[in-house]
């Protein structure tokens, strides 16, 4: 049975050799600095900090499934593409999100600037383009069908973006703004890329059509059902468990599911209003929105809505063609999501 933990480390070793090479090789002028900083390989010429890593779960769940299907001799290339693109959509989400802070380091914008920024997100995304057509050339078969495969599901993720830009700009009552919208911005935005992954490492390792296309409903549900949870635990978690802003969610007057089911189930009027407060809410209006959340059901419908999406991961991985131990592996991961920061209580397997 595989190490998982061991697994993991490994795996994202080889990955980050992949993109630091990629970083060297492209050549030595500034902007690669940035997005080796970004990427967590070197500080910010300033500080004698390192940069930080993310924890590479995508990379690391499609380098998973094509090792279970028998592996892949580019799957690490692809690995690294999703990699690198994810780390583009930040580079810009910072920008967008006027973030100074990322994973407890200045982002790449705050240190050399919002033209910088865009430019060097740019020049990220074309890297990953340069990935993904190296390893269609290492594997004319699979390589082409996955890099083809990774590129469409590249877009859909830019097609969430817009369709979060348009969300935010509507107020709480628009009747455009609806669970079904959230839904389907979160499902594009970052559910999308985890299917991408998952479907991905089983395609580059041959698999068939009905098994890249479970694979992706697989990585796709496991998304969604992380998302809502990480709207539940800005809500309802303790803040030293999580690493997130108190509340935040609730300052910054995101319109996630709670939120949504609490208009539609609650005190719309006051909730409303609180929402669309152009000042900064003070602690008492946010311990109102809490309540507002808490006696409209929204904690726990919010906890039922993720138990859906934690059910159907569970169950393709349980149908999927391989051994029982293979399943418990992918399984496994659902369980990890289900867990996070002990929010949510899965029903035994």
């Amino acid at each position: 049975m595989i190490d998982m933990q061991t697994f993991l480390q490994e795996e994202s070793v080889r990955v980050d050799a992949k993109i630091e090479q990629l970083l060297h090789e492209a050549g030595s002028l500034p902007m690669y600095h940035m997005l080796r900083y970004f990427m967590g390989y070197g500080n910010d010429l300033r500080h004698p900090t390192q940069g930080t890593h993310g924890k590479r779960t995508r990379s690391s769940l499609l380098l998973l499934t094509a090792k279970l299907f028998g592996g892949s001799s580019v799957a690490v290339d692809f690995a690294a593409a999703v990699e690198l693109f994810h780390n583009f959509t930040l580079i810009h989400d910072d920008i967008v999100d006027n973030d100074e802070m990322r994973r407890g380091q200045p982002t790449l914008w705050k240190l050399w600037g919002k033209d910088h920024g865009i430019n060097s997100g740019d020049a990220q995304l074309l890297l990953t383009n340069q990935v993904l057509l190296e390893a269609a050339r290492k594997d004319a078969v699979y390589g082409v069908a996955t890099a083809q495969l990774l590129t469409q599901y590249f877009l859909e993720i830019c097609e969430g973006q817009y369709l979060d830009f348009e969300l935010t700009k509507y107020a709480l009552h628009d009747p455009l703004v609806t669970p079904e919208a959230y839904l389907e911005m979160i499902r594009k935005k970052t559910a999308v890329l985890v299917g991408a992954a998952a479907s991905a490492g089983g395609m580059s390792a041959g698999c068939d059509d009905e098994v890249v296309q479970k694979l992706f409903t697989y990585g796709e549900s496991l998304g969604l059902a992380y998302q809502i949870v990480d709207d539940h635990v800005s809500i309802w978690e303790e803040t030293g468990a999580t690493g997130k802003r108190a509340y935040g969610d609730i300052i910054e007057r995101k319109k996630t599911y709670p939120a949504l089911f609490a208009r539609d189930h609650g005190d719309a009027t006051r909730l409303t209003a609180l929402y669309e407060k152009k000042e900064t809410l003070t602690e008492d209006e946010v311990r109102e929105v809490v309540n507002i959340f808490e006696k409209s059901g929204a904690r726990e419908a919010t906890e039922a809505y993720a138990h859906t999406y934690i059910e159907n991961a569970r169950s393709i991985a349980r149908s999927l063609p391989l051994d029982d131990t293979s399943k418990g592996i992918l399984v496994a991961l659902v369980e990890k999501v289900a867990r996070v920061a002990g929010t949510i209580e899965t029903p035994p397997m």
